[in-house]
């Protein structure tokens, strides 16, 4: 009994189950052989779905015509939201609400470290204060001020940012577009009366959907904290832009469009294509790191111009003292004429072309000169202990080696110079060969390397001569000199005053090796 109605039930099913297996096979075929058919029948199964779906009043499937109600949801989000569109279309500087987003953020001692960064306040405490510790407490305010944005407040920032972008997008949407293609008569911002909103051809209209929708899905989002982000409208633009009761309608609106799938469906089928999907397009990124990197550049460009500007005011200052010139020249070829063909491949630059000018200037118009004619009087000629002598005159022939060292040293980077003729040949070849660059790289770290290793060693050596001298022209000064025997022979050999020459020689010195501090530390 029992196999016979499980025989019953299965014969029942069998001719079923078939006819279902042959329709399906059909309907692959036809399906295969009919792409153009498949499309169509997908498209009518569109505006059948659609006509099922809350909003199947926005738009007619038969006449493939957007209608009046779509045009009415436009009308009401473009009243809403104009205030905030005329507020961001005439922003002199769209960057003024980024900047307003992050002082609602600061802290109130965030705020006073940026006010005390500001650069008035910078250029003030540099007349104050030395550049070293200028730099050293700019440097210490930075970092107070970086701090204090931990991953809380980074977040709440992104947080921000981004519903920010997001509300500005929608309401900078080209609403009035929309509804000018309803009624070519209508006016923007003009609420006064509703334009006519009968119907318009799909065809017409279709690319603004898109967009649209492509901005108002964005809001959906629910991770979005409207609350602040109106809170800190309100806080700076000193009243509602739009009421956030009002906005959160409209987010609750688009949500359920968007659930609905409707305009999705009608978009589909006005541009016969079924399978088009809306594209959420999102416009914000990273806030804090580009406003932090900004603040930090810009102080310490700053700080570094102060920098540059007493430098090279101390410099022309003491050159004048030392030279009569604020711009002496002695070297040709190691000056800063060299560095532009290096600086436009990105390459390593000549780095003490200033000092080493000034150096052997120095040592050319003032070593082998004024001191020269005190060594050869008071080293050579005076009665004194030697072991007192031996510095002077070790510094003194170290210092005209090295004369003769800086003259070779600069000869090297001429057109035919072991180091000029090098760099020439590479530079061609930096564009496509690393090697090329590596090797000029090295050789000019190579040369700024010597090139301060001889202002280092001279500063050093004018620095014991310097010392030297000071004594000399106290043990002059004493009713019974100690050092040297004979200073009223020696004065003989000299056309200024014994004492004057050598104060003047001491000056001098003394004036060179704080110009050379101001490039070397």
């Amino acid at each position: 009994m029992e196999t016979k109605d499980l025989k019953e039930k299965t014969g029942n099913k069998a001719p079923a189950e078939k006819e279902s297996f042959f329709h399906s096979l059909f309907s692959s075929f036809f399906k295969n052989s009919s792409p153009e058919a498949e499309k169509k029948r997908k498209l009518k199964n569109i505006a059948k779905n659609f006509s099922k779906t809350k909003y199947h009043s926005f738009y007619k499937p038969s006449s493939a015509e957007m209608q009046g109600s779509f045009g009415k949801l436009i009308f009401d989000i473009y009243k809403v939201i104009s205030p905030a569109q005329t507020l961001f279309k005439n922003a002199p500087n769209p960057a003024i609400f980024k900047r307003q987003i992050i002082n609602y953020l600061l802290s109130d001692n965030q705020q006073e470290l940026i006010n005390q960064l500001d650069e008035q306040n910078i250029i003030k405490m540099s007349k104050t204060i030395p550049i070293n510790q200028l730099q050293k407490d700019v440097e210490q305010k930075l970092q107070q001020f970086t701090n204090e944005f931990d991953d809380k407040k980074s977040a709440q920032a992104d947080s921000l940012c981004k519903a920010f972008s997001l509300f500005q997008d929608f309401c900078c949407f080209d609403y009035y577009m929309i509804l000018k293609k309803y009624d070519s008569s209508y006016q923007e911002f003009n609420f006064s009366a509703t334009p006519r909103l009968e119907k318009v051809n799909s065809g017409y209209i279709v690319n603004e959907i898109k967009d649209f929708l492509s901005v108002a899905y964005a809001i959906t989002d629910e991770t979005i904290d409207w609350t602040s982000l109106f809170a800190m409208l309100k806080e700076t633009q000193s009243k509602e832009v739009v009421s956030l009761g009002v906005w959160k309608k409209i987010v609750a609106k688009i949500r359920n469009i968007q659930v609905s799938r409707s305009l999705d469906l009608a978009v589909q089928h006005m541009s016969d294509d079924p399978d088009y999907e809306t594209e959420i397009k999102y416009h914000y990124e990273s806030l804090l790191d580009p406003y932090i990197s900004k603040i930090e550049q810009e102080t310490r460009s700053l700080v570094s111009k102060i920098e540059y500007e007493q430098k090279e005011s101390k410099a022309t200052s003491i050159c004048m003292q030392i030279f009569g010139t604020a711009d002496p020249q002695n070297l040709k070829y190691y000056v800063s004429s060299f560095n532009p063909i290096l600086e436009k491949k990105d390459l390593t630059l000549l780095e003490y072309t200033e000092p080493l000018n000034y150096l052997k200037t120095f040592l050319v118009e003032f070593v082998k000169s004024d001191i020269r004619e005190f060594y050869d009087v008071v080293v050579i000629r005076g009665q004194w202990d030697a072991s007192l002598s031996a510095p002077f005159s070790n510094s003194y022939q170290e210092l005209l080696k090295t004369s003769d060292e800086i003259t070779v040293f600069d000869e090297a980077f001429s057109e035919e110079g072991s180091m000029g003729m090098k760099i020439k040949t590479l530079l061609p070849k930096t564009a496509h060969d690393a090697g090329a660059e590596n090797i000029i790289n090295r050789v000019v770290s190579d040369a700024n390397d010597q090139a301060r290793n001889y202002i280092i060693q001279s500063a050093q050596n004018l620095v014991t001569i310097g010392k030297t001298i000071k004594q000399l022209i106290e043990d002059y000064s004493l009713p019974k000199p100690v050092l040297v025997a004979n200073w009223k022979e020696l004065e003989k050999f000299i056309e200024t005053p014994m004492k004057e020459f050598s104060v003047n020689i001491y000056k001098k010195i003394y004036l060179f090796v704080q110009l050379i501090q101001t490039y070397v530390s």
